[in-house]
């Protein structure tokens, strides 16, 4: 197992050492980058802050035209340029974002809001928790105004919140409904000479991360379940904005299916906008808002950067002027500074510490164990984004939920864009679940897959084998050739008892007989609505329903929630020199290459995958590309 691990290890890290070779002299510059960030804190602790204009800004302008992660607020709240310099740190987190929004609806010099989306990068689920964000503004009396040169469809489900729509006169609208692509390989490994070994939980039918290996196409289980993800996703963005739009149910589906919006004009004719607007006269509908005044924009950006900058300032210093002291605070572990914990759990699960990308079992546990133990946090709420991973890790994590249930802390779980498959197994002993209508969860199942490429090295290398075994199935799987019919039988044996534990847990946690469980597991996804009817979350609603719940069941009182978020955020410059010198900078130069940065994270994750040593997953049945 090892030796096979090793190659298929070898030969991807060969793929991308390929990719990166042009990128090595970067990190000969670590030393001086360094030495420069030092004399940067220096600076930044003597200035009075960033350059802003805040005290001129009126309307706050909101483009999300940057990646948003679940949590942001780990690392500085700006970069360091290969050009030289400091830049802002543009990506945020829905936390922020969030904030930001509450800060505005109740700061008396911010007027309105300006949306300039073109597109945002996020899940359904997502995209939920931004509308419900411009509810916040719109209801405490600020003008949220949308207007762009073009509009993709994620753009239009957004900016429909505003309370007026305008588009570009010859600008664009996408509107031609949601669909999902996959590849599938049978015929390129017949050609190379490979073939892949496959084990699946019993009856998992709905487990299809394994299928692109051994068919040319969807199953029937596949394709059932992916239109019902499919159908959620577009049920709930087409009654957002026909409900905003004030437009006729069904309107988006005819609109979609005819192609009918062709331009701006079509867009106008269909109520998807208000008008089609220069900028220039974009400008006079903002001024007459601000009855007169000019319009004095700030960023989304900067009223955050603005606020952790200014407000931040004393703790950045304290962080980087009293590590020790903090270490040995850490370390006595009696109080965590609120009564509410939030633990995010975000990434695909994997034994160890994890990354900013993935949920290390030993973080996260480690993160459950401190709010147990904190004498002062009353109860737990876990934000989980994830489609899982590590069945052992994932496992690991779940004890601790039980034992924070044990000590007698209420502990309630608020899923965003992903809980599915070990993500729902961290959830599943929760007191209480929350999803979002288009939350992806589910995927109670287990796989396990052994690629063979003893076939291709032989065909195209003219690689040999031979070997001197001592016992009948000493070595197998190794990675080159199928596993024999015993091995083979063992390792499904395994996943059974995988899932088996998987299926125990669940019914345990959520009160459910086995067979009722095995109705709505076998590997299958829902989205949260429908995981609502089938008994696997107990409510709609977003991270702040979560908290004022667990704050209900310690009977905390709503004004005396005090929250405290864990993991505790990285270290700045511990950060900053692991995004210089790690995966994240690697794949960041890659992108020069020209590959496409999805493809380059997801063979990344199936380097990981390979190298962790946990053989079976349990995983999200496949990554769902919405287009």
């Amino acid at each position: 197992m090892s030796f096979g691990k090793n190659i298929i290890s070898s030969a991807i890290g060969s793929t991308l050492g390929l990719l990166v070779a042009g990128t090595v002299l970067i990190f000969i510059f670590v030393g001086v980058l360094v030495g420069g960030l030092v004399g940067a804190f220096s600076d930044i602790e003597d200035s009075a802050g960033p350059n802003l204009e805040l005290e001129d800004a009126n309307i706050l302008k909101v483009t999300l035209s940057s990646g948003i992660v679940e949590r942001g607020g780990n690392d500085l709240p700006f970069a360091f340029s290969l050009g030289g310099g400091l830049e802002p740190n543009v990506q945020m987190g829905l936390n922020q974002i969030l904030d930001a929004f509450d800060r505005a609806a109740g700061d008396d010099q911010i007027d309105g809001v300006l949306l300039n989306v073109a597109d945002v990068s996020v899940m359904p689920s997502m995209m939920e928790d931004l509308r419900a964000g411009l509810g916040v503004l719109r209801d405490s009396g600020k003008f949220v105004v949308a207007w762009s040169e073009t509009m993709s469809q994620r753009a239009l489900h957004f900016n429909s919140a505003a309370d007026e729509v305008y588009l570009h006169p010859q600008g664009g609208m996408a509107l031609s409904g949601l669909r999902s692509q996959s590849m599938f390989y049978p015929g390129m490994l017949e050609k190379l000479g490979i073939s892949v070994t496959v084990v699946r939980g019993p009856n998992n039918k709905y487990k299809s991360a394994v299928e692109p290996f051994f068919r040319k196409g969807f199953s029937a289980e596949n394709r059932e379940q992916t239109m019902a993800l499919l159908e959620g996703f577009w049920q709930d963005m087409a009654q957002d904005v026909e409900a905003s739009r004030g437009l006729p149910e069904g309107t988006l589906d005819d609109l979609a299916n005819d192609l009918t919006i062709r331009g701006p004009q079509d867009a106008l004719e269909a109520g998807l906008v208000d008008g089609l607007l220069y900028e220039d006269e974009l400008t006079t509908v903002l001024t007459e808002k601000l009855e007169g005044e000019s319009p004095e924009f700030i960023s989304l950006g900067e009223y955050t950067l603005e606020e952790r900058f200014l407000g931040g300032m004393d703790a950045l210093a304290q962080i980087l002027e009293s590590a020790e002291d903090e270490e040995d605070d850490e370390e006595e572990g009696e109080e965590l500074g609120g009564n509410v914990a939030v633990i995010y759990a975000v990434g695909a699960i994997e034994s160890g510490q994890g990354d900013a990308a993935t949920i290390g079992s030993e973080t996260v546990s480690e993160a459950l164990r401190q709010a147990r133990e904190a004498d002062d946090v009353e109860a737990v709420v876990l934000r989980v984004n994830s489609p899982g991973g590590s069945a052992l890790a994932s496992d690991v994590i779940w004890r601790e939920t039980i034992l924070l249930k044990e000590a007698g802390k209420p502990f309630v779980v608020s899923m965003s864009d992903l809980a599915a498959s070990g993500g729902y197994y961290i959830s599943c002993a929760a007191d209480r679940i929350y999803a979002n209508p288009t939350t992806i969860t589910g995927s109670i199942g287990v796989f396990g897959m052994i690629p063979n490429l003893g076939g291709m090295l032989e065909k195209h290398v003219g690689i040999s084998f031979d070997e001197v075994a001592l016992h009948d199935h000493a070595g197998q799987p190794d990675g080159m050739f199928a596993p024999d019919d015993v091995t083979l039988a063992a390792i499904n044996e395994s996943v059974t008892d995988v899932y088996e534990a998987f299926t125990s847990r669940v019914a345990e946690g959520r009160g459910m007989t086995k067979e009722a469980v095995e109705q709505v597991a076998r590997g299958r996804v829902w989205t949260g609505l429908d995981a609502l009817e089938a008994g696997l979350v107990d409510e709609l609603g977003d991270l702040e329903d979560a908290v004022e719940h667990a704050a209900f069941l310690a009977e905390i009182a709503p004004e005396d929630i005090d929250r405290v978020a864990l993991p505790e955020a990285t270290d700045p410059f511990e950060s900053f020199v692991a995004d210089l010198t790690g995966a994240e900078m690697g794949l960041q130069a890659l992108g020069f290459t020209g590959v496409d940065p999805d493809l380059l994270q997801e063979l990344w994750q199936v380097r990981r995958m390979v190298e962790s040593g946990d053989p079976i997953q349990a995983r999200m049945p496949y990554t769902l590309h919405i287009h």
